[in-house]
């Protein structure tokens, strides 16, 4: 698949930090992979009837003992399952857990291209 030819519906909201208005279809390649992140990391598993799409990660900020290395083969294999576009790409990918108040705070850092692109779940 030639990725410069990748297209999608944008799926941005109002009130999303990347939302345009008007823009109905999303044509730039690294858009349409945040895109397909936002969708694996910020859904539920068993949410999609059917399907194993998303990780849960908002689950994961609870647990005691999860580790790093577990959520990021998670996040891995839900890319190599959903985004296999990305391994052309290439991207690295860290995961922190800091620890906080009532529950723990994950950030995820991938870099694609050159472009830093963070997810923050607290």
């Amino acid at each position: 698949m030639a990725l410069n030819d990748v297209k999608d519906l944008v799926i941005r909201y109002d009130g999303h930090p990347r939302y345009v208005v008007n823009k109905i279809v999303e044509d730039d390649e690294i858009e349409v992979i945040v895109q397909k992140l936002e969708m694996i990391l910020f859904t539920s598993e068993n949410d999609v009837i059917g399907d194993n799409v998303g990780i849960g990660l908002e689950y994961y900020l609870w647990q005691t003992r999860v580790s790093v290395s577990t959520l990021d083969s998670k996040v891995r294999s839900q890319i190599i399952a959903y985004i296999p576009e990305l391994d052309q790409l290439g991207y690295s990918l860290s995961i922190d857990i800091f620890e906080g108040t009532y529950r723990d705070i994950m950030y995820l850092n991938f870099v694609i291209r050159g472009y830093n692109i963070d997810f923050i779940f607290e």
